[in-house]
């Protein structure tokens, strides 16, 4: 088995997914756990997790066997699996969501291995917490996850779980919310989980009351984010679980720069409202919220191609890049909030254990596949253009795939304020390695080296406009 600083990257041949749930393998592998015998040879995405697993020498010894067991090294019987896909939303501007939430047939082939290693007997339990506007059966749907779930009943007798972990959803009519629906939300419950002095939040001069979340609501966020606290509502499927396969898309991100396998635990919590994303301008006199920028409204709408057809506005915001509007709603390269949030969580992911208690030990395996076969630049996460490319990142951990993969993606990770910031003590807690140790194992020869060996453009991303010219590599840089 390879070591947790190696990231297996894999570039299949056609940057495309099946489209036919439940997403049968292209050929009858030794190792399949099924005796029906249809297959789907447009499947490429079955294969190439296959290779992928090889290339971190994930039981290497019996692959091609029946009894190859790539994730029996870390996934027993009897165990409770979670998968954490990236189901952000079942709708895009761009059109479809082939960029924009993980595909269902890379999902039923970790299922497949998954119930290999846990040999029929154990749990498994695909589920997040889309954006509040996220229709999640429209996105399961989409994602084909109803077909796996009656096929696995159907020929193991082995019930999928599949669940929302939302405690709410609404419904807008364009940015203004018209309905809220209350949600079952997680089964398991939720625990409200304080970092105290741990919080990244902890470090730097900054102003609590000026945080912003998901719907801009200063009263919750101040009551879960002030002086003396910094705390996440976590649900409880999550930190019941032995251990998660984190499913990440390989996207831009509007705030962080990147989306991969760490800002996909912003899918595990109860309430987005709980979590920072940028800081908002705060007015000394009264404390209140203030837009900047009122007397330039006009010439700011124009900057922003308010009222043009929508390719062009598009067009306009790149060439434009940062403005004063850009910049309040935390969509740049100066947001300083959100990667604290995003490493808070992933602290919590690791060490918190199912009570919601803060251990020194980690409390659970984490395993990340990140997809990359149709990945999403530009104005991602949200509505991304389509990025065919036809890879597949692995590793066992979050720091080391997602730095790995943010420079196959074209960009340098130390100009990421997620790497870039992040306290010492986190990422030891984190890492565990020295990031020279960080190793990209790949059947493309160019990506087949250290991470700090990769040089020019690789994947060739084009950043959200208000990253551009900030965060490249600088081989890239034109």
């Amino acid at each position: 088995m390879s070591k947790d600083s190696d990231v297996g990257i894999y570039k299949q041949k056609k940057a495309d997914y099946s489209e036919r749930p439940p997403y049968f393998p292209p050929r009858i592998f030794e190792e399949y756990p099924f005796r029906d015998t249809r297959v789907d040879r447009k499947n490429e995405t079955y294969d190439s997790l296959r290779q992928v697993f090889r290339l971190l020498e994930l039981d290497t010894g019996n692959f091609g066997e029946k009894r190859w067991n790539p994730l029996g090294g870390f996934i027993f019987p009897g165990q409770a699996v979670l998968l954490k896909p990236n189901f952000v939303k079942h709708f895009s501007e761009r059109g479809g969501v082939k960029a924009l939430i993980t595909h269902g047939s890379l999902i039923r082939a970790v299922v497949d291995y998954v119930y290999i290693a846990l040999k029929g007997k154990g749990r498994i339990i695909i589920a997040d917490g889309p954006m509040d506007d996220g229709d999640f059966d429209k996105i399961a749907s989409f994602t084909g996850l109803y077909e796996i779930k009656e096929f696995y009943k159907d020929k193991a007798d082995f019930e999928i779980e599949i669940y929302d972990l939302r405690q709410e959803a609404v419904i807008k009519e364009g940015d203004e919310i018209s309905q809220r629906l209350k949600l079952k939300g997680d089964l398991c419950g939720y625990k409200a989980i304080d970092l105290g002095k741990d919080s990244e939040f902890k470090r730097g001069d900054l102003n609590f009351k000026s945080f912003m979340g998901s719907e801009c609501s200063p009263d919750i966020m101040s009551m879960h984010h002030n002086e003396k606290k910094d705390e996440y509502l976590i649900a409880g499927s999550f930190l019941n679980a032995d251990v998660v396969i984190n499913m990440p898309k390989i996207k831009t991100h509007r705030r962080a720069g990147v989306t991969l396998s760490l800002k996909n635990m912003i899918g595990i919590t109860g309430d987005r409202n709980w979590l920072p994303h940028f800081s908002e301008i705060v007015c000394p006199k009264d404390g209140a919220n203030i837009r900047q920028g009122v007397l330039n409204k006009a010439s700011e709408r124009l900057k922003q191609g308010i009222g043009l057809i929508k390719p062009l506005r598009d067009k306009l915001r790149e060439m434009v890049g940062v403005t004063e509007s850009v910049k309040l709603t935390g969509n740049w390269y100066g947001n300083d909030i959100i990667w604290r949030t995003i490493v808070d969580l992933a602290r919590i992911s690791a060490y918190a254990d199912k009570n919601g208690v803060m251990k020194k030990e980690r409390q659970r395996r984490v395993f990340v596949i990140a997809d990359g076969i149709i990945a999403g630049e530009s104005d991602g996460p949200v509505n991304p253009t389509p990025k065919p490319c036809g890879v597949i990142a692995a590793g066992f951990n979050e720091f080391a795939v997602d730095m790995a993969v943010t420079r196959i993606m074209g960009f340098d990770p130390m100009k990421i304020p997620l790497f870039r910031g992040i306290s010492a003590n986190a990422l030891e807690r984190l890492c565990g390695f020295d990031i020279k140790d960080i190793r990209c194992v790949s059947n493309i020869a160019a990506w087949n080296k250290a991470l700090s060996c990769l040089r020019g453009k690789c994947l060739g991303f084009k950043p959200h406009y208000g990253w551009k010219n900030h965060i490249e590599a600088e081989d890239v840089k034109k």
